[in-house]
């Protein structure tokens, strides 16, 4: 009994340092990006032992949107001809890093961190184990924009430095996540920040930040959360809080969707946030903190 009680609280405890660690943005940013079917051309590297004409790449989400899976296959004249190897992309909360393992169709099994460099740009060092025990390390760097991945590949050298195998550019063909808007509130324009305030406390609710000295105040209560603005919004708003609005700006001019307010969209990081309105004049805020 001491010593299950004694895992119990180790299970608790672990659950409970886990659940208060964020995985970074940029971490978050990529997989929402590398999320969907991807298609890349092959005639520069086809041959008698690699006759196919492209390759294709499946990314989805895991459970809880903590991880995602993919798998890559040829396809010769658009059909597809078996799957080569299997992904997983998440973050290591142990080691604080990203990781990447990989499934060959062999058996040979490939891990390794991946990091984050210039830009949009990741590297990712492996280490890879076949199934006669052989090891041995590649290296790759990809650049992921909007519908755009280009990877690059490399060969560790016995004088430890590193030689390019190849290079492939590979276009999104299809992302069922293309508009992931984050974590939905509602920002009511109150009257009286201070009464509002005591109103929703009487419900359960309890304020978690804001100045009531500056009007504003955020309010939760289990999983629901709401912000009381006074003089500041004109109307009661949806409001989205995104990891990254700026891309969401991006899509949402795409879409011809006007934007009524922006702030922040003409850097490359911090705070950013911007306003649209819906059919029915429902103002909508994405606001990345």
């Amino acid at each position: 009994m001491k010593t299950y009680i004694t895992i119990l609280i180790f299970l608790i405890s672990t659950y409970t340092i886990f659940s208060q660690q964020k995985i970074p943005g940029w971490f978050i940013n990529n997989m929402e990006q590398s999320v969907g079917s991807w298609i890349t051309d092959n005639k520069t590297y086809k041959s008698k032992n690699e006759p196919f004409d492209q390759y294709g790449m499946d990314w989805k989400w895991g459970i809880g949107k903590q991880s995602i899976t993919g798998k890559l296959y040829g396809l010769i004249k658009g059909k597809r001809q078996g799957t080569f190897w299997e992904f997983r992309q998440y973050w290591d909360f142990t080691k604080n890093q990203g990781i990447v393992i990989q499934y060959g169709v062999d058996g040979t099994v490939g891990i390794g961190p991946m990091t984050q460099k210039e830009g949009n740009q990741t590297e990712m060092i492996q280490e890879f184990t076949n199934p006669d025990g052989n090891k041995n390390i590649h290296k790759h760097i990809s650049s992921l924009k909007e519908g755009e991945l280009i990877t690059t590949s490399f060969d560790i050298q016995p004088n430890k430095t590193w030689k390019k195998r190849r290079s492939y550019i590979w276009h999104i063909t299809k992302n069922k996540n293309i508009m992931n808007l984050g974590i939905f509130s509602i920002s009511l324009a109150v009257k009286d920040i201070k009464v509002s305030k005591d109103f929703y406390e009487k419900l359960g609710f309890t304020m978690i930040d804001g100045n009531l000295d500056q009007k504003w105040a955020i309010l939760k209560n289990g999983t629901s959360k709401i912000g009381l603005f006074q003089g500041m919004f004109p109307k009661n708003t949806l409001t989205f809080n995104s990891e990254n609005a700026r891309d969401i700006h991006k899509k949402i001019n795409g879409e011809e969707i006007m934007v009524t307010m922006s702030n922040g969209m003409d850097k490359n990081e911090g705070p950013a946030s911007f306003m649209i309105t819906d059919p029915d004049g429902n103002p909508i805020l994405v606001d990345q903190h």
